[in-house]
This record gives C-alpha cells, structure tokens and sequence, in this order.
C-alpha cells in the first residue's frame, strides 16, 4: 500500500514538474516569438531591404501588443539575427530608469529632490544652490563634461563617473546659466544622479536598478555591459556606423576622431544601460501595473517642470506632451554610437512604440512619426531617400563615367547640394580625394538638371 502511494506521490509530482517547465517554456517562448501584422511586416521589411532599419520594433495598441519583430543582423561579423529577445545599448532612453531609481529612494526617505546635491557628492563638491530636481531636469546649469574630455582625456583610459565627478570636483567649470532658470540637456547631470544614487543607498546604480526593478520584472536582457565586451556577448547587438572611405559598416571607435566612443564607454546614467524590445515591453507594463514605484513618484515623472526663464516639456527622465489625439504622452529618444532608440507611450490609450537600431540610420525621425500616425488611424509612409546617405554608402561602387546614369537612376531620392558639399568636405579630410571628385561630378549635373 504504501508502495503504491508512493508511486503515486511520485507520478503526481513528476506531473506537476513537467507541468511548470511547459508554463516556463511557453513563458519564454512568448518573450521571444514574434508578434505579426502583415502590414507592419511588409513595412519593416521594405525599410530594412533598402538598408533604412536594422533592428527591433515592439507596438502595443490599447495595452496589448500587436506588432513585435527584428529585421536583420545583431552582430554583422557573426551574423546573428535580431531577435525581440535581443539585447542593445538603449542610450538616452537609459535616463529614465535612472531617474526612477531616484524616486524609489525618495519613496524610502533617502533621499528628498529638493535636496541640495552637495550632500550627496562630498563637501568639495563646488556647486551648492544645485538640487537633485535641477539634475532631473536638466535645468542645473552646469555645462556638459564631453568636451572636456574629448580634447584632454588620455584616449587609452577608460573614463568613469568617478573621473567625471573629479573633474568638477578639481576644475570648478563656470556654469552655464543659473540653477533652476534654462533647460539645457545635460548628460553630466544624469551621470551625477548615478553618484547620488550610490551615495544615498549605499549600492551603485547598476545593483539597485537590478534589484529593485530588473530582478523583480524578470527583465533578464537588461544590464549594463563594458563596451570590449559587446562584440562577443550572446544575443547581443552592438552598433555599427558606415566608414564613408570603405562604404562598410564598421565599430564606431575606429572611424576618424571618434575615439571618444570607447574611453567615454564607462559612464552610467546618462546611457549605456543595455535592453531589448521584450523587456522594454515589460518596463511599460511595470509603469502602469507595479505598486513599486507609486502614484505620486509617476505624476512627478510625466509631468513637465519647466525652468524660470523659458518653457520645458521635460519631467523626471521623460519628454511630456499633451494634445487631443493621444492626451498625455511621455516618450524619449537615445543616440550614442550608432545606437538609436526610441520608448513612446501614450498613457490614457496605453498605445506604445518601441524602436531599437543598430546601424544608425538617419531615417528614424521618419520612421518614428508614420509609427505614430499609424496608430492614429493614418497610412503608413515610406521616408524620403536621402540623397547625401545613398551617395556615401555607394560611393565605393562608382566610376566617373557612370555617374550621369547612376544620378538618372536615382532621381526620386531627395538630393540636397548643401549637404552634399558638407560630405565632399568630409572626403577631402579624409583624403579620399577620387570619392570626392566624384562628388564634385555629381553636384555639377544636379546643377545642371536645376537649371532646365
């Protein structure tokens, strides 16, 4: 008898375990799947075989998600594809989550966004009417640590937030307007609302945005990751940029005076959080169903607090806009070594667009305002060609005496000789003296096609 019941315990068992593995693997089945809509598809795929997009794209209308599909490569030297589950630096969107780790600990009594940011940064610290909230946003006045750095920085080094931090610390930079009277976008003040974030928990911000966000929301794609090791991480894109003298996509370091893009690596708050569509989905639904940030903290992160001297759609982390189609919308766009990114999120309809490239496209701005005319209702709209970016990725393929009928061929694209001389400028710098006579060839027949 009890050699039965036994059995049975066991069978039950054995049951209920491949029960749990087969909810786990639909679980995370699900996350990585597709999500289809044949008019969506037939878009992205017509963008990325024109070489206009390359990446990840997520959509929700009223909560649910609709649309969820990668096109191309993650990594173009292993030619790994890019998933939803696939991982990528989120740059500027990186503030967000920052900024929200600076309202949990508000929520905890750690800290108050009145506080002056002295406090928290050491009594050498130089700048004392600045509070956590002028970080927030961007009204501090301080002037941003980029260029600094990109003209006395030792390039072999990686720079972190300390040095950051130091730099201010030793050389007291004159700020660039008074606290709390004009926005200005600054990097350097989210970089030092990660300092404070260490200051006021105790942990660095990578630990507790992972424990008290990324853990709990089983977001297992987002971290932040030292830029060496991008290149061979699993499900992982990095990001690529076009080198105009080989018309190849190559790492964004090693294109002329962009050096900056791997010692400037080390910061955090500002950007280099690395995350995927799946797990930007997850952060939306965290935004409206998590207790853990509350009501209040969410009011003060959507709502514009602008400076003294001149009006701000910026709240805590977020752009804010109001209007009639979509009510209140928050959203936020990151750029950083060919990384773009884009989190929109419209909170009365609980519509969202989610865009993640890896090839820096200049088309995104396109891309990003037919997405959301799309969800109003409008058609989908194929963005202009841009005649500058289709010259310089096939630059390399041409002749002097194809040029007329290669021009011919491409007469739709938009073709701007402004911006045609600034390239022509770029090739001469570069000493690509046959690209840019090409060029010269080229501006010469658009000239001469204006004048008929």
């Amino acid at each position: 008898m009890n050699n039965v019941f036994s059995s049975f315990l066991i069978s039950v068992s054995l049951l209920l375990f491949n029960n749990c593995q087969e909810i786990k693997s639909q679980i995370k089945n699900s996350e990585n799947s597709e999500v289809q809509n044949d008019t969506l598809d037939a878009y992205f795929t017509k963008l990325h075989k024109a070489k206009l997009f390359n990446g990840a794209v997520a959509i929700k209308r009223k909560g649910k998600v609709i649309f969820k599909k990668g096109y191309g490569f993650a990594n173009m030297e292993k030619q790994t594809s890019f998933l939803p589950s696939t991982a990528m630096e989120i740059a500027s969107v990186s503030k967000q989550f920052t900024a929200t780790a600076i309202l949990l600990l508000q929520q905890d009594h750690k800290l108050k966004i009145t506080d002056p940011i002295a406090n928290y940064l050491g009594t050498s610290f130089p700048y004392k009417n600045i509070t956590i909230q002028h970080l927030l946003t961007h009204t501090s006045g301080l002037p941003d640590y980029e260029s600094h750095f990109k003209k006395n920085w030792d390039s072999t080094k990686i720079a972190y937030n300390k040095d950051i931090l130091d730099f201010f610390k030793k050389n007291h930079p004159a700020i660039v307007s008074a606290p709390g009277n004009k926005y200005q976008y600054s990097n350097t003040g989210y970089i030092l609302l990660a300092e404070i974030v260490n200051a006021a928990s105790g942990i660095t911000l990578e630990q507790y945005l992972h424990e008290k966000i990324f853990k709990p929301m089983k977001m297992d794609q987002t971290f932040f990751i030292g830029r060496d090791s991008i290149w061979n991480k699993a499900d992982y894109a990095p990001a690529y940029m076009i080198d105009i003298r080989n018309c190849n996509y190559v790492a964004p370091e090693t294109l002329p005076n962009k050096k900056y893009y791997h010692f400037l690596s080390g910061r955090l708050g500002s950007g280099r959080l690395s995350s995927s569509i799946d797990d930007l989905i997850k952060w939306d639904d965290f935004l409206y169903n998590s207790e853990i940030l509350n009501s209040e903290s969410k009011e003060l992160a959507f709502t514009p607090h602008p400076p003294t001297a001149e009006k701000s759609d910026y709240g805590f982390g977020w752009h804010v806009l109001y209007d009639s189609a979509n009510g209140k919308t928050v959203y936020h766009t990151g750029s950083w070594a060919g990384n773009l990114t884009y989190i929109k999120r419209t909170l009365n309809s609980k519509n969202l667009v989610v865009l993640l490239n890896n090839s820096n496209s200049p088309y995104m701005k396109e891309i990003r305002t037919t997405l959301d005319g799309f969800l109003l209702g409008k058609a989908l709209e194929f963005p202009s060609i841009k005649g500058e970016e289709l010259f310089q990725n096939q630059a390399c393929f041409l002749a002097p005496e194809s040029i007329q009928s290669w021009y011919k061929a491409n007469q739709y694209a938009k073709w701007d000789v402004k911006k045609l001389r600034v390239l022509q400028k770029e090739y001469l710098a570069f000493g690509e003296n046959s690209k840019s006579k090409l060029l010269q060839l080229l501006i010469k027949q658009i000239d001469k096609d204006a004048k008929k």
